[in-house]
């Protein structure tokens, strides 16, 4: 004899069937969520993370992980991200080395034309002091004034060629260490 009053239904309670049939529908709502929300997260190139994903789909970070078809999801996703992060690394790199052998390249011709230019002034200065002498030997008052300031002027000028060569040769040595650590 069954008692149709001790029948869930009888007493207003779901039956069993019911609640697992309503937790399968949440659960397939929930999944359908972090796979909503895994592509929208995959499409900004952003690295895809548990927790955002749950943040974005509206479930735990739980559920990220008791559930194995969101899991799946998450971590497929996440490995996908990850390959692509490395191959973005690789071009990067080999576009930063290519900029600093650049950069070393132009201190090099920066560093060989300041040279010549040292070079052409230490020569014009030994040619101005040849020809400032009378021909007994004696040096020519107002030439000798000319001479002085000229003299000045070359050397502010050959000062400044060396600080821009001693920074140059600076900026060559830091760009010559930055493409040897980067290879």
């Amino acid at each position: 004899m069954t008692d149709v009053a001790a029948t869930p239904e009888a007493e207003g309670r779901p039956a069993p069937r019911q609640a697992i049939d309503a937790r399968r529908r949440d659960t397939a709502i929930k999944v359908t969520a972090v796979g909503k929300a895994v592509k929208a997260v995959g499409r900004t190139g952003v690295p895809v993370t548990r927790a955002g994903v749950a943040r974005l789909a509206g479930v735990s970070r739980s559920f990220t992980y008791e559930n194995h078809d969101a899991d799946t999801m998450i971590t497929a996703a996440q490995s996908r991200t990850q390959a692509l992060a490395g191959d973005r690394d690789e071009k990067l790199t080999a576009q930063q080395q290519a900029a600093w052998q650049e950069r070393a390249l132009n201190a090099e011709d920066q560093v060989r034309h300041l040279r010549r230019e040292l070079g052409t002034q230490h020569q014009l200065v030994g040619d101005l002091l040849g020809q400032l002498r009378e021909p007994n030997g004696t040096w020519i008052q107002e030439d000798r004034d000319r001479l002085r300031q000229d003299n000045e002027h070359l050397r502010y000028e050959r000062n400044q060629f060396l600080r821009d060569r001693d920074d140059l040769h600076r900026k060559l040595d830091g760009a010559r260490a930055n493409v040897s650590r980067l290879t």
